[in-house]
């Protein structure tokens, strides 16, 4: 009786190793899809993230600081624009072309699509902002260049409220999913968190 029971305490302690190792095995492989997930991502946002690199000739935010400024004429920024909303929307149409390997992967990847398509539209807007200071500088009736001026300013500032309040939120979401799914398959070491001084 006794060697039955020692046989039967070395089948059972072989069949949870074998499951254990098959566990291991199956993190290991769903690591390895988030893993190339993450690559294919990254190639995909890469239209989006070229303008965002401090180094771009249209990086993002110096062309509109500068165009507020009024340091980039109206068809400069225009162009810039196009040239924007173009590759955003490039970027936009290759995120969603990409095949998510779980459901959390999905819900990332559909709000940081839509947080890249919220640039389309922020492009957009500053298509308009750019066409607004052409038609300004060829005006010559002063009241209606100071009109355009304004309406100029509200579509700034309706650009710079969408994007606070609604572009950048969407895709910080995707990409806190995003980032907490590779911490969980510990693809990323986790930051440090700041303490107040």
């Amino acid at each position: 009786m006794r060697k039955d029971v020692k046989r039967a305490a070395v089948i059972l302690l072989s069949v949870l190793a074998f499951l254990g190792g098959l566990r291991v095995w199956q993190n290991d492989s769903r690591g390895d899809a988030v893993n190339d997930y993450r690559r294919k991502l990254g190639t995909a946002e890469e239209p989006f993230l070229a303008h965002l690199r401090q180094d771009s000739p249209t990086n993002f935010d110096q062309a509109i600081q500068a165009f507020t400024a009024g340091q980039i004429a109206g068809i400069t920024f225009q162009q810039v624009s196009e040239t924007w909303e173009k590759d955003f929307t490039t970027a936009v149409t290759n995120i969603r072309k990409l095949k998510p390997p779980n459901k959390r992967l999905v819900e990332a990847q559909n709000l940081i699509a839509l947080g890249v398509d919220g640039y389309v539209g922020l492009a957009r807007l500053y298509n308009l902002a750019g066409q607004l200071r052409i038609l300004a500088d060829a005006e010559k009736d002063k009241t209606q260049k100071t009109a355009l001026n304004q309406k100029i300013q509200v579509v700034l500032q309706h650009a710079q409220e969408w994007r606070q309040q609604r572009t950048d939120e969407v895709f910080k979401a995707g990409a806190k999913i995003f980032n907490d799914l590779l911490l969980e398959y510990h693809l990323v070491e986790p930051q440090p968190t700041s303490t107040p001084q």
